[in-house]
Order: structure tokens, then sequence, then C-alpha cells
């Protein structure tokens, strides 16, 4: 289970709105005094996200309770591969495909262009399909 420290903003039946930080791995690097990402990076993790999350367990928490939510990580690990390579999945395979039928470069580009579209449509189709299940949300697991 990946876990992660919130912030709730929201109650309803059943569920809670948090507030979670993005965070960076820039505190850790050696590099990071010189590095021009680490401002970037601090910019980026100043921004909030506000994400519903099931309380299965109807945990009694109240707005501004500190809590551990976490998600499977084997439904991460797979929402992840979907995300990233199935569009590049299909650019690849629709490119390779119009060039081996012997098309001229500019309908190759514009072929792996089309399959990227294709793939992320795919994405937005199978991601409606996981978010219900289970597996792929996260889910409040403690009051910290």
């Amino acid at each position: 289970m990946i876990e992660e420290r919130a912030r709730v903003v929201e109650l309803m039946p059943g569920r809670v709105i948090i507030e979670a930080a993005r965070t960076s791995a820039c505190a850790q690097c050696q590099a990071s005094s010189s590095c021009g990402q680490k401002s970037l990076s601090e910019w980026a993790a100043s921004k909030m996200t506000h994400i519903e999350v099931d309380n299965p367990d109807n945990l009694p928490v109240h707005i501004g309770d500190d809590v551990i939510v976490g998600i499977d990580e084997g439904g991460f690990v797979k929402a992840s591969a979907l995300i990233y390579m199935l569009p590049l999945l299909m650019m690849i395979t629709i490119g390779v495909a119009a060039h081996l039928n012997a098309l001229a470069e500019p309908v190759v580009i514009l072929s792996s262009f089309l399959g990227l579209g294709v793939g992320f449509l795919m994405v937005r189709f199978f991601g409606k399909a996981m978010e219900k299940r289970n597996t792929y949300r996260p889910i409040l697991l403690r009051v910290s």
C-alpha cells in the first residue's frame, strides 16, 4: 500500500475530500542547490490538490484533521502503465504499420500522431471503467 499524509477539507457520507500537497524529490538530491529544476518543483509543491477519498471503515474524521490515505501498489502500477504506455504503444504501432505499407513520410508522421490520439482516447475509455473499481481508488487508512 502506498501511503500519503493529507488534510481533510470536506466531509461526505462514506467519503472525504482531502487536500494533499504535491511533493518533490529535489530536497533529497545532492545537486539541489545548483539545479534550476528545484525552484520549479518548489513552486509546484506549493500547489494543493483536492482528492475525493473513500472512507470504507467510516473512521471518525473532522474538517482539518491530518489523515493517512493509501492506494494499492498493484493498481497504481497498472494505472500508470495504462496512462503512459498505451498512447506511446499505439503511436509506435500505427506509425510502423504506415511505414511498412510504404506510405510517404508525412503520412507516416500523421499516422503516428493519429495513433497517439487513439491511445489517449483508449486511456480515457479504460480509465472510466477502472475508476469504478476499488483497486484503483485511494482510501482513508487512519487519522494521524
